[in-house]
Formats: structure tokens, C-alpha cells, sequence
């Protein structure tokens, strides 16, 4: 408890210090709502190969710190988890017009066993469209166990409205039955009118190991912004 709160003092004052340089803050509220075909994070499947509903809500303490809300329903085998509820935090560090950093934290509730309770925190680079991950999770996949994830990411532009997204991760679970694995995502998406749809395919190296949870799945979306 002692080192959430000590992060909470550092992203508040990060914020103080930052929202400084810029004298106009802007609070506003923004959100999305997304349907997909299913449900997968980080190559592995959260909804069983079912879809999904999932939206989210923000609250901007001007351009820097932000607060919200996002919820997700789920699926898992031998688990009654069928929603997720995360309060997350973040603080964005502007280094440049198209470099930042991002920290973030969030504490994730599942409903209604609650067996994959656990919380979320990330560091991310972007330099334009490229990107420099790492997330560390306290409950793996409802193991009890963490993991940390090292990641890469590359966005292309393809036509105007296109953009082409890739991104492989690294997955380092600290349980004794999983070896370190990777994680592999691509996808090719259009904004029309107000809605973004996209198509995408995820896979891992450890789809033995996951018990069909890392296989090669193909993702449809559309998500628009309000």
C-alpha cells in the first residue's frame, strides 16, 4: 500500500510541475466505446473468443494528468470474472512536440470471484510512431503471480486515412510452468465518420503452454470517441 501511495505523490506531483508550463489548462471530460469480435490483451484471449463491449471515461486535469474509468465484459475458463472495472491514472510527460512519456497506473477489479484482481503499472516512450513499452502486472492471468512485459511498437500511415499498427512484446511470468514468451500483434484500420474500424491478428510463441489463451486470433473492431 505504502508504494501505491507513494506513486499517487509522484504522478500529483508531476502534474503540478508540468501543468505549470502550460497556463491554459483545458479540464474536459472524453471517452470511447469499442465492440470487438473478442477480447484479447497482450496475445492472450480475455473473452473466451467471444465479443466484447468496452468503453471508457476520462476526466483531463489539464494536458498533463488524467483520471478515469474503463470496463471491459470477460470470460475465462474455471473463473466467474465476467466484467473488469479499472480506475486508472495517468501522467503525460511532453518532451517535444512528438516525444512524451506516459505513467500510468491502474487497479483492476473483475466481477464477480474477483480471481484476477490485481493492478497495472506502466511506463511508455513515444518518439512520433514509435513506441517503448513496459507494463507490470501484480496478478498475471489470475495466477497470484506478476509479470512484466518489455514491448515495441510501430505505427505506418499508409494512405490518409489508414494506419497500419504493430507492436511485439515480451512476457516474462513469474510462474514456474510458463517460460518467457512473446507476444505478436498487427492491424490495418480506417476511420468512417465518427467510427475507427480496424482488423487485426495477434498470436504468441507459447501457444502450447496457454491452454489455447495465446493461440492466433483475428480481431474485427469499430470504436468511436464522444
Amino acid at each position: 500500500m505504502r508504494r501505491y501511495i507513494g506513486f499517487i505523490i509522484i504522478l500529483l506531483g508531476l502534474c503540478r510541475v508540468h501543468a505549470a508550463e502550460n497556463t491554459s489548462p483545458t479540464f474536459k471530460m472524453t471517452g470511447d466505446v469499442s465492440l470487438l469480435s473478442q477480447y484479447v490483451e497482450y496475445g492472450l484471449n480475455q473473452s473466451d473468443k467471444s465479443p466484447a463491449l468496452q468503453g471508457s471515461f476520462w476526466f483531463n486535469f489539464g494536458p498533463q494528468f488524467r483520471l478515469g474509468l474503463w470496463g471491459s465484459n470477460t470470460n475465462f475458463k474455471n473463473s466467474d470474472d465476467h466484467f473488469n472495472l479499472r480506475a486508472n491514472a495517468d501522467v503525460k510527460v511532453d518532451f517535444s512536440q512528438t516525444t512524451n512519456a506516459v505513467i500510468s497506473y491502474s487497479e483492476s477489479q473483475y466481477f464477480k470471484a474477483g480471481d484476477h484482481n490485481g493492478n497495472i503499472f506502466g511506463l511508455h516512450l513515444n518518439f512520433s510512431d514509435f513506441h517503448v513499452l513496459y507494463d507490470h502486472l501484480s496478478n498475471w492471468e489470475g495466477t497470484k503471480h506478476s509479470s512484466s512485459r518489455y514491448a515495441l511498437g510501430l505505427d505506418f500511415h499508409p494512405w490518409n486515412t489508414w494506419l497500419w499498427e504493430n507492436e511485439i512484446g515480451y512476457n516474462t511470468p513469474d510462474v514456474t510452468t510458463i517460460n518467457p514468451y512473446f507476444d505478436f500483434k498487427t492491424g490495418l484500420g480506417t476511420k468512417l465518420g465518427p467510427i475507427f474500424l480496424e482488423g487485426s491478428v495477434t498470436a504468441t510463441s507459447a501457444a502450447g503452454d496457454l491452454d489455447g489463451e495465446g493461440d492466433i486470433f483475428f480481431i474485427l473492431s469499430a470504436k468511436t470517441d464522444f
